[in-house]
């Protein structure tokens, strides 16, 4: 990694870009980090960012970007910005980037983790994380086809998302009507699948990252703030024993479900940490269930690739 290394942050008080920021000062604190606003309002913020107070300028001029060693974008930026960032980027190919935001500014492919001889990232919907870990884990058994029903809560789609569910569940409890203008309908206690336009999106991006694997994939659209949980049955090349699931999983970084109380979406929340539980073995056949917030693991494994590229970049 250069000494004088910085990382630019996008929006560092984004849903995620708030886990993010304090993580990365954590594990890398002598990596210098400025931070722009990509939003449509021209004023400086004054915010808290990773715990201290800080002035977050506006981004009016996409050529403050040319000294990064690296740009992270953690939400979606404004239209009049959106097109100048990605013409940037693309004008200046050696500025390495981790992109998080929907449907994102870089192009393709999407991936999780930095592929090799590549300076950048675009991570895919976040709804796709946890199948993501469950495959990459497999891995060594070979999966040949994967279904996933995966349960997305609306903070995958930003904290006005949230703050607005938290309204809708207020109304619901007083008997007024709930009111509607960041989510796609009245939300609270209640879910609904995702369109098909959607989870056909969804699918193709997670086929993309594994395209040796025959994929199928659901999502539900549910009323909870964070929890984020994934149902899985996989096919591997050959009978696996229940011991060298568990094991591959707890070497990915799953925390095993232990006891007889079921697990819950709720206890994955809060967690940077996916929990797993092996629901059945049978022959070639895996059924599982895995929870976790996909905020914290998004930010994990973002400063994991920030960190990752900036040791393997000239340019970082």
């Amino acid at each position: 990694m250069a000494k004088a290394a910085k990382v630019t942050i996008l929006d560092p008080t984004s849903l995620v870009g708030d886990e993010l920021v304090p993580r990365l000062a954590a594990q890398a604190p002598e990596v210098s980090r400025q931070y722009f606003h990509s939003q449509a309002s021209g004023d400086h913020l004054i915010v808290e960012v990773g715990g201290e107070a800080a002035v977050v300028a506006p981004l009016t001029d996409v050529g403050e970007l040319e000294d990064a060693g690296l740009v992270v974008i953690t939400d979606n930026p404004a239209k009049s910005l959106g097109q100048k960032l990605a013409d940037f980027l693309t004008a200046h190919p050696e500025i390495p980037c981790v992109d998080l935001s929907r449907p994102g500014v870089l192009p393709g492919p999407p991936a999780f983790w930095p592929l090799a001889g590549e300076n950048r990232l675009l991570f895919p919907d976040p709804a796709l994380i946890l199948p993501a870990m469950v495959l990459r884990a497999l891995a060594p058994l070979n999966p040949r086809r994967a279904f996933f029903s995966v349960l997305s809560p609306v903070s995958t789609l930003g904290g006005e998302a949230v703050d607005e569910l938290a309204a809708q569940a207020v109304a619901r409890l007083s008997g007024e009507k709930p009111k509607t203008r960041v989510l796609p309908t009245v939300m609270a206690f209640d879910a609904f699948p995702y369109p098909e336009r959607d989870f056909g999106r969804l699918e193709s991006q997670l086929a993309a990252m594994f395209p040796q694997v025959e994929m199928g994939f659901h999502s539900i659209f549910a009323g909870v703030f964070h929890a984020h949980a994934a149902h899985a049955t996989v096919t591997l090349a050959s009978p696996a024993r229940e011991a060298q699931v568990r094991e591959l999983l707890t070497e990915a970084g799953f925390v095993p479900h232990r006891g007889r109380k079921p697990l819950t979406p709720s206890q994955g929340a809060g967690q940077d940490q996916a929990i797993a539980w092996v629901l059945a073995t049978r022959g070639e056949t895996v059924s599982l269930w895995a929870v976790g917030d996909h905020l914290l693991l998004q930010a994990k494994t973002a400063c994991e690739a920030v960190l990752q590229l900036l040791a393997t970049s000239p340019a970082a």
